[in-house]
């Protein structure tokens, strides 16, 4: 019995050796496996850039709006962003631009294209005259031009304003000073509002002949009526054009744009819109027009005298800040007119 004790335990033994020492090789398999690496994606090949331009005259934008009469004259070499970039101002289609920042000392309101300057002219003070149930008042005023005001525009912070106070600007008639298809513009910070009165920003025309055509109605007065909205007439007629006339924003400065276009063939109707910050906000159908030709144009009053060589009546002043008057001799789209208000920012 001891002998077969002796015998059979190590083939008993070796079993349970060889079994643990395959199932520790397993364990040892499992535990002590290596992850391999994860490899890193290829880098992307380095970006091709353009090459930079090479216009001298259109150096790349730095992000801000571009100096704002730089771009009203259309000039070169101003870098800056736009509200419609694909537009492109052309100085060719501006008749005359009047800053209205000269010098506080200054008679003339310069032309920056050299084409007409004005005059600042100063009164003697205007007496009120009292609204009537047909016809709105007359404030008085001073009959000053203030200056030393702050500009109303962003980009040239230095320019200084006028206050219009009963003084206003007249730019004397000369061929080619209207146009049968033109666009009027200004920026303008009119004083809080004065129910009953009305006040006018532009003026020109009168009923009178011309050159051998017949006395007829002509030219156009841009005005705040007496219940504070923008309105358009014919000069000496008593009917507004806009049906439903948008009202004169306050407090802040405003840009306001009349456009006057043909509508339909041979030009004799026209369509009239006007613009508030780059915004259509009326508009009115005319069916026939009759430029200004031999009147002057006034800036911040009106002349109710019929003649263009009559003596001047003199009512209606504006009252308040005027700036960066531009006619032109097109009628600018709503993009264009868009963009010189969005250069216009901080």
């Amino acid at each position: 019995m001891t002998v077969w004790t002796f015998v059979l335990a190590p083939l008993i033994v070796l079993p349970i050796v060889l079994l643990f020492r395959f199932v520790g090789c397993g364990i040892d398999a499992v535990g002590t496996k290596e992850t391999p690496p994860v490899q890193p994606p290829p880098e992307p090949p380095p970006a091709v850039l353009p090459p930079p331009s090479q216009s001298p005259s259109q150096p790349p934008s730095d992000g801000k709006p571009p100096n704002y009469r730089k771009y009203i004259l259309g000039e070169t070499n101003n870098p800056g962003t736009v509200k419609h970039s694909t537009v492109v101002p052309k100085g060719a289609d501006v008749i005359a631009y009047w800053r209205l920042v000269d010098v506080p000392a200054a008679t003339q309101a310069h032309d920056e294209k050299g084409f007409q300057n004005g005059e600042y002219i100063s009164i003697s003070p205007l007496t009120a005259i009292a609204p009537t149930a047909t016809t709105g008042g007359s404030e008085a005023a001073s009959g000053k031009i203030e200056t030393g005001k702050p500009g109303l525009i962003d980009s040239d912070p230095t320019a200084l304003s006028r206050f219009f106070n009963g003084g206003y600007v007249r730019v004397p008639y000369k061929p080619d000073l209207y146009t049968n298809e033109f666009t009027i513009e200004a920026w303008v910070l009119p004083r809080p509002l004065k129910l009953e009165y009305e006040h006018v920003l532009f003026d020109a025309g009168g009923r009178y002949a011309y050159q051998g055509s017949p006395v007829s109605d002509r030219g156009f007065r841009v005005f705040e009526d007496r219940k504070g909205h923008w309105q358009v007439r014919l000069f000496s007629t008593t009917a507004d054009l806009i049906a439903m006339p948008p009202l004169v924003p306050r407090p802040n400065r405003t840009h306001f744009a009349l456009v006057m276009q043909n509508d339909g063939p041979g030009g004799v109707k026209k369509k009239v819109t006007l613009y508030l910050d780059g915004k259509a906000a009326g508009t009115a159908n005319l069916n026939s027009y009759a430029r200004p030709d031999g009147a002057s144009l006034f800036i911040g009053i009106e002349n109710t005298t019929p003649s263009p060589t009559g003596a001047r009546t003199l009512r209606n002043p504006w009252l308040g800040q005027i700036q960066e008057v531009v006619l032109h001799k097109k009628a600018l789209s709503q993009e264009e007119i868009e963009n010189h208000v969005d250069i216009n920012r901080t």
